[in-house]
C-alpha cells in the first residue's frame, strides 16, 4: 500500500500521531508531529484532535490558528473541544467565525455539536437560530441532524417547534420517532393521544419505542 503513497514517511508518521492520540499520549504525539518534514492536513488534524480531546484548550487554539487551511474536521474539533470542557461561549465564537469565514466547511457534525451544546446550556434562542442555519445551508432533511434538533426542542420544552419540524421531515428513522414520542408523553406535555397515534403509525418499532410508550401510559 505504501507504494501508492507519494510520501510514505509522512503517511506512517501521521498514523503514528493518530495512534498516540488514541492512547492519550500528548508528549509522544507532538514529538512525532515536530519531526514531520512536511505536515499535511491529516497531520494538523491528528495533533489538533489530541489537544481537543484532552481539553488542552489554549494549546488547541494555538494549533488551530497555525493551520494553513483548516477543513470541516478542524473546525469541528475546535468547537467540540471548547464545548466538551466548559468553554461554551468560546465554542459559539468558533462556530460564528466558521459561519463567517468557512461556511463551505459546515457539515452534519458541526450542527449536531452545536445543537447538543444549546441543549446542555438551555439556549433556546440560539437553538432556533441554528435551526434556521441548518435550513439555509441545506441540512434540514438530514436524519442525523434532525434527530439532534428534535431532541433539543423536546427536552427544552419546545414541543410545538419539535412537532412542526417532525411533520415537515421527508424521511424519519426510529430514533427520531422515539424522540418525538418521548416529547409528547403526558408527564411532559400531556399530548398522550398524539403520542399513541404516532406510535401506531410507526412502520418499525424497537425496544425503546415500546418502553417509552408503556412507561408513559402507566
Amino acid at each position: 500500500m505504501l507504494k501508492t503513497v507519494t510520501h510514505p514517511e509522512i503517511f506512517l508518521l501521521n498514523n503514528l500521531i493518530s495512534t498516540y492520540s488514541k492512547l492519550g499520549n500528548l508528549e509522544y504525539a507532538h514529538r512525532v508531529f515536530d519531526h514531520i518534514p512536511q505536515s499535511n492536513l491529516f497531520s494538523w488534524n491528528a495533533i489538533l484532535s489530541i489537544y481537543s480531546k484532552l481539553g488542552r484548550l489554549s494549546q488547541m487554539q494555538q494549533i488551530f490558528d497555525l493551520m494553513p487551511f483548516p477543513d470541516g474536521a478542524s473546525w469541528n474539533l475546535a468547537i467540540s473541544g471548547y464545548a466538551n470542557y466548559g468553554s461554551s461561549t468560546d465554542a459559539v465564537g468558533v462556530y460564528k467565525l466558521m459561519l463567517k469565514d468557512a461556511a463551505m466547511n459546515l457539515n452534519q457534525i458541526t450542527f449536531s455539536t452545536m445543537l447538543i451544546l444549546c441543549l446542555n446550556c438551555r439556549w433556546m434562542d440560539l437553538g432556533r437560530q441554528i435551526h434556521g442555519q441548518i435550513l439555509k445551508f441545506g441540512f434540514g432533511s438530514y436524519v442525523f441532524v434532525g434527530s439532534h434538533l428534535l431532541d433539543m426542542y423536546a427536552k427544552l420544552g419546545l414541543i410545538f417547534d419539535a412537532k412542526g419540524y417532525y411533520d415537515e421531515m421527508p424521511e424519519r428513522n426510529v430514533v427520531m420517532c422515539n424522540t418525538m414520542i418521548t416529547g409528547l408523553m403526558p408527564e411532559r406535555h400531556g399530548m398522550v393521544e398524539e403520542s399513541k397515534h404516532l406510535f401506531h403509525s410507526l412502520k418499525e418499532r424497537d425496544s425503546i419505542s415500546w418502553t417509552t410508550m408503556i412507561s408513559g401510559l402507566m
